[in-house]
């Protein structure tokens, strides 16, 4: 879903974006999450930059592959549940060995669902949404970090949120979740930072991609009044700053966060 329901205040269109430009020459690229939303446009971005981009997702990945290579750039697809880790390892072998390196890592892959207060959250859901959103992270991490240390050199960027940072109504497991993201990503980015590796992570607020599915009225009009932009963010907006984050620009940052939120955190 790209629009709010008819029945909650509408966010208003953005302006006019541009997509920005980065040399990925030559750099293989893996993407959480890029069916769809922000691992989609992220993976599109990756690609337009010259990047070979590994698309991973449980579904829909073989089409961003295809339209990567529609428009003349490199891609893969391998279906991936991120929880799993013997799968994370032979995406991470598979890659090793077709390539012999992995330069990037973009954990987008998250799930919200409704409903989700502590006092009622059930376990099996609270169970699976920080498997997802926190463990499949560390998992990918875990995956491919031998061999940027061997290597000497990679990017990996974490998607989080503004529920990392502030108390979300109803996402008690979804704060969490994030929140374990981040920490973890200013961990890890302490860790490897002496090996060349930059691990950051990006905090964004209410974007219009398909998680939009389980977020009530109530809370997107909610989150609409705590945006000072007045607008959500569209994917390839928070994509933008992704790609930062995975190019050469960001030489100088470890463990940090970009928040992408319209002023939410700030507000």
């Amino acid at each position: 879903m790209t629009t709010a329901p008819t029945s909650a205040p509408s966010s208003p269109p953005a302006p006019p974006f541009a997509a920005p430009s980065f040399d990925f020459a030559g750099r293989i690229a893996l993407v959480t999450g890029a069916g769809s939303g922000i691992g989609k446009a992220t993976a599109l971005g990756l690609a337009r930059g010259g990047a070979t981009v590994v698309c991973l997702d449980v579904v829909a990945a073989a089409e961003t592959a295809a339209e990567i290579e529609r428009a003349g750039g490199r891609a893969e697809a391998a279906a991936l549940d991120v929880r799993d880790a013997a799968g994370w390892e032979d995406v991470a072998s598979g890659v090793l060995g077709r390539h012999g390196r992995i330069d990037i890592l973009v954990g987008s892959a998250g799930i919200a669902v409704p409903g989700d207060r502590a006092a009622e959250v059930p376990e099996a859901v609270w169970d699976r949404i920080l498997d997802i959103n926190a463990k499949g992270v560390w998992l990918g991490m875990r995956a491919v970090l031998p061999a940027m240390v061997a290597a000497r050199r990679g990017k990996i960027v974490n998607v989080a949120s503004t529920a990392a940072h502030i108390g979300l109504r109803d996402a008690a497991a979804y704060c969490a979740s994030k929140g374990a993201v981040l920490a973890l990503t200013r961990q890890a980015g302490v860790q490897y930072a002496a090996d060349n590796i930059q691990i950051n992570s990006v905090s964004p607020g209410t974007t219009m991609t398909g998680i939009q599915r389980d977020v009530t009225d109530e809370q997107r009009a909610a989150f609409l009044k705590l945006t000072p932009i007045g607008r959500f963010a569209e994917a390839d907006e928070v994509a933008a700053v992704i790609l930062f984050l995975c190019s050469a620009g960001s030489s100088f940052m470890a463990g940090a966060d970009v928040g992408i939120d319209g002023g939410m955190v700030a507000f």
